[in-house]
């Protein structure tokens, strides 16, 4: 477990599910502001039986979840499947302390990058990962994995708005766990 800022992050309970689609349902709510994502906002949560494709992390405050991410190794990278922070605990660094365990789990396991499909904008979407290191994947690193991933995407989200990031793990970190904390990145 690591803890930072009253946020502790932890290993994700079955009995949870339906708490953590509910964060998802409250964070997909920010879009509601913005022209062209109705589709997001209205879309159903993750599905129950992707929780066990993967791996999932959680944040929790005051005793309760407040966001998490969920990863699974995926063309010899780490993919951030579901990345969620409800909005109540945006800027805290509870995104950053999740992006930190994907990192650790990463590393532990001898993978090369982490790998993700997200929105360009908003600002907590492309902006966000870009400014935590991540960059555009050339398409020659795209695995036969991550392209089935994109098709089913491309079935029903508008792929001119969606782009594939990814931060390669072979340059080393002094700053350790720390340079996603809280101070790092503030909007998480």
């Amino acid at each position: 477990m690591i803890t930072f800022d009253n946020v502790q992050l932890r290993a994700f309970r079955y009995d949870e599910v339906e708490t953590l689609r509910a964060i998802e349902r409250v964070a997909r709510s920010r879009y509601a502001q913005l022209d062209g994502f109705a589709a997001v906002v209205q879309a159903p949560p993750i599905a129950v039986e992707r929780f066990l494709s993967g791996e999932t992390v959680v944040a929790e405050a005051t005793g309760k979840a407040c966001g998490y991410v969920l990863m699974q190794p995926l063309d010899g990278m780490m993919y951030i499947a579901n990345i969620m922070v409800e909005p109540a605990a945006s800027g805290r660094g509870v995104g950053a302390g999740l992006l930190a365990a994907v990192h650790s789990r990463a590393m532990e396991l001898n993978l090369s990058g982490i790998a993700l499909t997200t929105f360009k904008s908003p600002r907590w979407n492309g902006p966000w990962f870009r400014k935590a290191g991540f960059m555009p994947m050339p398409d020659d690193r795209i695995g036969d994995e991550l392209a089935a991933i994109l098709s089913r995407h491309a079935t029903f989200l508008d792929m001119s708005k969606r782009e594939t990031l990814w931060k390669k793990l072979d340059d080393k970190y002094p700053g350790g766990l720390a340079q996603f904390l809280p101070s790092a990145l503030s909007q998480g």
